[in-house]
Order: structure tokens, then sequence, then C-alpha cells
């Protein structure tokens, strides 16, 4: 997230008013994922892979800038 500068509140703003990108649901021994889609407050255009869990938790798979590609060298 911090690579490609997406906080937790805007991913939480996605969570809330993304819309499912529904060509890209994937599921898998793991469970299904969703990506949703849209703007945050700053202007940013994403994606983040949503993965909900039995126990009502969510799980953020990755976070992705649909315009700009960061360069990332985390440890």
């Amino acid at each position: 997230m911090d690579c490609r500068h997406i906080d937790e509140g805007e991913v939480k703003e996605i969570l809330a008013g993304g819309q499912v990108n529904e060509s890209r649901i994937e599921t898998s021994s793991k469970g299904t994922s969703y990506p949703l889609e849209g703007t945050t407050h700053d202007g940013q255009k994403v994606r983040i892979v949503f993965a909900p869990k039995e126990n009502g938790k969510m799980i953020v798979v990755t976070v992705i800038d649909l315009e700009k590609e960061y360069e990332c060298e985390c440890d």
C-alpha cells in the first residue's frame, strides 16, 4: 500500500463505494476474492482486491493504482 500511495482510509472508501469488476473475480481453494475499483477522494483510480473470511473479517489481498506504476523496494 505504501509503495502505491494508497492508505487505509482509501481502502475503506473503495470497500464502501467501489464497483466490483466481475471479470476479475477469482475463486481458489483459499476462497473467493473480489476486485473493487473506484476513485479515491484524492483522484487516484484504484483496484483493491478483497477476500471475505468466514469469521466476518475482510482481507486486503492487493492494492493497484490503475493509472500509474510505482517502483517499490519494500523490505
